[in-house]
């Protein structure tokens, strides 16, 4: 009687199940001479059961009637087996090889736990003489160590729960903090890389996702996208925004010196050295090194910034001894670089080492709703440059901004505005006339681009040009001469204006020489625009 009182002491201040599991057991097999002893308890789906005795692979399925496991779980009540009795279950593998070594005047007692409970919350196995198992649980002091043990076991599930879940709803709350930073940043950046389009929303939330990163990002779109402005955010909102942000060209650095900008140079490496220059990839020591045009970075140079960003180390041109320096890489291009690959122009290695992280700028063409907030922000742009207080854009203008297909994408679109603002009127919008004839210029040479044969006729010129005269209505002509006059002088006035003065492009687009053009100008009293 008083060895269950002093071994309940033993399950006190257990602070876990595991342990207060095998510390059960354990003065089980002590007390009553057990050969064998197991707590099972169903795992978290409720399928199976599972011996908490770790050196055990085996477990066994809650609805398989064939061992008696799930007999003692569905019915609630103990089962006791002698070796006889454990002939009759046989067929169940696992249950055969635990019962091996029963001997032959052992027996089995399988109890459901808590005692007295219609909820099974373990399965205890126990292997020993039939006399002292079966009496066991007949010995107040027994039960009342079961019990204690059960009720231990309760409230460290409690415990571990409420932990649980404390630490479930910190990491949701993190996640919910970690998103509404993140929408916060993606939100700032909207002051500078401009639109409220999805595939904006889309791309500064990638920003910000790529800046959190440790990854080298590779930036890809077409001219006048904003690749740099992306670099510079990825710079700003990461955690190297304390340091340098160093940016190069590639395409507009010859071959010869971009390694030595790259890398610096050593005095005495070349002729003109006469001392050590610090490259672009030491001063980006700590911050980033942004490589725009990265596409036309030579090939003998690409091998040898793979090695510096796999090493994070490099050597000045002339130099005997290498440095190191820790930045990130942010790179650029208006190619298509596995084109490239492909064509044997760039390296396949550097190439999947840029793309770590790929960013790709949408066209302005595909997010024509933007035009409007883009064309604003331009304006206020110029008013405050310029001292200027133009009042915005007419409706009808940017009906004629969203025909056009921007090649230049928003640096175009930048230049357009700055155009029409240099022709409107303080406290006035832009006016259609003031962008028409310029975008309907810019398509012209841009078809002229793509076909390149001479305009030689009015009639090419009128069937190719995006810009046509309407039909004329000639039941009210009295005059002939007169209107043939008018119409020329119309059809001359209208050709200078699409080519914005230039006389030498409207005689070409008429088909006549350009001092017969200067002739008629002068007989009509057409002044030069």
């Amino acid at each position: 009687m008083a060895n269950w009182l002093v071994r309940t002491t033993e399950l006190i201040g257990i602070k876990s199940k595991d342990e207060l599991t095998q510390t059960f057991a354990k003065v089980l097999i002590e007390e009553l001479s057990l050969a064998h002893c197991l707590v099972l308890s169903p795992n978290n789906e409720g399928r199976r059961l599972i011996p908490h005795d770790t050196s055990l692979s085996v477990s066994w399925s809650v609805n398989d009637l064939s061992n008696p496991f799930a007999h003692v779980l569905q019915n609630s009540k103990a089962m006791t087996l002698s070796a006889d009795e454990l002939l009759f279950w046989q067929t169940d593998r696992a249950f055969c090889e635990l019962v091996s070594q029963v001997g032959m005047f052992d027996g089995v007692r399988i109890q459901p736990l808590p005692l007295q409970s219609k909820y099974v919350q373990f399965v205890l196995y126990m292997q020993g003489e039939p006399s002292k198992i079966n009496t066991a649980f007949e010995d107040d002091m027994c039960t009342a160590f079961v019990g204690v043990f059960t009720k231990q076991w309760q409230l460290l599930d409690e415990l571990e729960k409420e932990q649980r879940d404390l630490k479930e709803l910190s990491e949701s709350l993190s996640e919910i903090q970690r998103d509404r930073k993140q929408h916060e940043l993606a939100n700032d950046l909207s002051q500078s890389l401009i639109g409220e389009s999805r595939t904006m929303q889309r791309l500064r939330q990638q920003i910000v996702s790529a800046a959190s990163s440790h990854l080298s990002v590779m930036v890809q779109g077409e001219t006048g996208t904003g690749k740099e402005l992306v670099a510079q955010a990825i710079h700003q909102l990461s955690a190297r925004n304390k340091k340098p942000m160093v940016a190069i060209n590639c395409a507009a650095i010859p071959e010869n010196l971009l390694e030595s900008e790259l890398f610096g140079y050593c005095k005495g490496a070349f002729s003109g050295a006469e001392s050590d220059r610090q490259g672009l990839i030491a001063q980006a020591d700590g911050g980033t090194l942004f490589l725009d045009e990265i596409g036309d970075m030579p090939l003998a140079l690409q091998a040898k910034l793979l090695r510096v960003l796999e090493s994070k180390r490099f050597r000045p041109v002339g130099g005997k001894e290498e440095q190191a320096s820790d930045f990130r890489l942010v790179s650029a291009t208006h190619v298509n670089l596995l084109a490239q690959v492909q064509a044997k122009k760039f390296r396949q290695d550097l190439y999947y080492r840029l793309f770590q992280y790929p960013l790709t700028l949408p066209r302005l063409a595909e997010r024509l709703e933007d035009i409007e907030q883009l064309s604003v922000h331009f304006i206020n742009e110029f008013n405050e440059l310029h001292g200027r207080t133009i009042r915005g854009l007419h409706y009808r203008a940017l009906d004629c901004l969203k025909q056009y297909a921007f090649p230049g994408n928003v640096r175009e679109l930048k230049h357009l505005i700055e155009f029409g603002c240099a022709q409107t009127d303080d406290n006035s919008e832009i006016s259609e006339g003031s962008l028409a004839n310029r975008i309907a210029c810019l398509n012209f040479e841009l078809k002229s681009l793509s076909e390149p044969t001479p305009m030689a006729t009015h009639s090419h010129f009128v069937q190719d040009s995006p810009y046509q005269h309407p039909p004329s209505d000639f039941a009210g002509i009295t005059d002939l001469k007169q209107a043939v006059n008018d119409y020329e002088e119309q059809i001359i006035r209208d050709r200078l204006n699409f080519f914005a003065g230039n006389r030498g492009k409207a005689a070409k687009s008429l088909g006549i020489p350009k001092r017969t053009l200067a002739y008629k100008c002068q007989k009509l009293e057409i002044k030069a625009l």
